[in-house]
This record gives structure tokens, sequence and C-alpha cells, in this order.
């Protein structure tokens, strides 16, 4: 019978003295070491499955971490998309240019007003719900990235349309000086040398003896030339639409065929030719045809308060 048992015989370290007080045996049969290797298999598969079970539990909360800073990173990329795509609004709205423009009325862009409509309809006809509902984009977000670079790259090139165009346009005051005066305006007035009535196609600007005259957008000078109506003036092209004219100068400051750029002094302001007073006569011309300098002007509110004769 005890062949069919076991003995686990404990020894601790030391003196015999102490062995022999301390050894410890345990007796088993043989049919429990199966089942005891089964214990320790299962309580080393439990302590290995606890420990995965922290280990991935660990690598979850990591994951979630990571996935909640992606979160807040997106809720600020969607509202930097919702911002950019307002300033985006607000440019077109600016400009009065819709998505899609193949081309640019620059004569449009400047400018735009009048009625023509019934106010009480448009009231009637506006539906403010859906007004906000156009403004809410429920797209993907990576394409509603794509579609704001799109709509960006078409209003980058639009805004470059309206800058060239711009270049050749004569909108600055062709005079730099503090104390300018406008005298005289574009049209019907009586003339000051046979008080006759007659058409003035430019605008006379008062201003000091030798104030600087400015080209008021870039061009060629076409002609430098003096005679005794006009004295000492100046004909700038600016492309093949504008050209302008100085007159009276008291000399100019630049040569037939070159190349000028907005700001750059072209002349000082005189009394030559048939003249009054130190003067500019400031003329215009679009498409060969005289226009009102005055509408060009865009900071024509430097002028100050004078008399106009006619």
């Amino acid at each position: 019978m005890k062949r069919n048992f076991l003995t686990l015989v404990i020894q601790p370290a030391g003196s015999a003295a102490r062995i022999a007080r301390n050894i410890a045996s345990f007796s088993f049969h043989k049919r429990v070491i199966p089942g005891f290797f089964l214990c320790v298999v299962l309580l080393v598969a439990f302590g290995a499955y606890g420990s995965w079970e922290i280990i991935k539990n660990q690598a979850l909360r990591q994951d979630v971490a990571a996935l909640q800073a992606s979160l807040s990173q997106l809720v600020q990329l969607e509202e930097k998309i919702v911002q950019a795509r307002m300033e985006e609004r607000k440019m077109r709205g600016f400009l009065g240019i819709g998505r899609g423009v193949e081309s640019v009325d620059i004569d449009e862009r400047l400018g735009m007003g009048g009625a023509g409509f019934d106010a009480e309809d448009e009231i009637e006809s506006f539906d403010p719900m859906a007004e906000l509902g156009s403004l809410v984009d429920n797209r993907p977000l990576h394409e509603q990235v794509y579609s704001l670079r799109e709509d960006l790259c078409e209003l980058n090139t639009t805004l470059l349309q309206m800058t060239e165009a711009l270049r050749t346009r004569p909108t600055i005051m062709p005079i730099q000086d503090e104390e300018i005066w406008m005298t005289s305006r574009f049209g019907w007035r009586k003339s000051p040398f046979t008080g006759l009535r007659q058409f003035h196609g430019a605008i006379d600007i008062s201003g000091r003896k030798g104030a600087p005259i400015i080209a008021p957008a870039d061009g060629v000078v076409g002609t430098v030339g003096s005679d005794r109506f006009l004295g000492n003036h100046v004909r700038i092209h600016h492309d093949d639409r504008f050209e302008t004219m100085y007159a009276h100068l008291l000399k100019a400051s630049v040569k037939k065929g070159e190349k000028v750029q907005r700001g750059q002094v072209i002349g000082l302001m005189g009394t030559s030719g048939m003249s009054t007073g130190y003067h500019l006569h400031y003329e215009v011309k679009d498409g060969g045809k005289k226009m009102n300098p005055y509408h060009f002007i865009l900071n024509r509110d430097i002028l100050k308060k004078g008399s106009s004769r006619g």
C-alpha cells in the first residue's frame, strides 16, 4: 500500500538540531498527482489570463485616450473649417461673386446697388430656416476639406484677376499733397476765359505750386508735350482701355515711352498754358471716351471743400 503513496519532505536550511525540529513531511496518494498538476496548470493559466487582461485593459485605456485626443483634434478641425468657410463666404459677399465664376467684370465688382424689387415680396419669400440649413454642411469631413480647398483656389484666382485689372485702372488721387481743392467739375460749365457755356471733359484740382503729380495706375507714357492751351502736359496709356492726361504742369518728370507705376511722380503742379492759377487739369478716357475722373478716385475724401466753376 505504501508504494501507492508519495511523501513530500520539506526540510529547512540550518543546523541539524533546527532541521530535526522543523522538518515536515506530507504523504499523498499517487492518484492525487494529476489533479495537483491540473490545479497548478489552472492557477498558472488564470494568472496568465489575469495578467493579459491587465495588459489588454491598459492598452485599451491608451487607445481610448488616443481616440479622445483624436476626437478633440477633429472637433477643432471642424471648427476651423466652419470658420474658414464663413470667411470665404464673407469675401465672396464683399466682392459680389458666386462660386464657379469663370471671369470677372471689374466694373460690376467695384459697385452694386439700386432698387429693382418689391421689398415686401422679398421679405415674404425669405425663409430663415432654409437659409440656416444652407449653411450647415453635412458632408464627410474629408469632402468638406476638399471642397473648401477648391473654393479657396477659385477665390484666389478671382482675386488675382481683379488685382491685375485694378493695376491699370486710375483709382487714386493724381496729386500727392495735403491741401488740394476741386475747383472745376466734369461736365458743362461757364468758361472762365469767354464766359460762354462749354463742356469740360476733365476735373480741375488746385493746390500749391510744385505739388507732386503722380500716376494713378500702372502704364506707359504716350505723350509728353506743351501747347498754348494745355501748357506742359503728359498722357499715359494704362492698357488698351484707359488713358489719362495731366495738363498745366510746371514741368514733366517722365519721358515718352517710359513705364510708370501707380504712385510714381510724373510732374509738378503748375499754371502753364491757358490757366487762371496753379492747378491740375486731370482727364480720364475709357475706350477713347472722356469719363468723369472723380468717379474713378477711391481716396477722393482727401479733397478739401472749395468753390466750383460751372
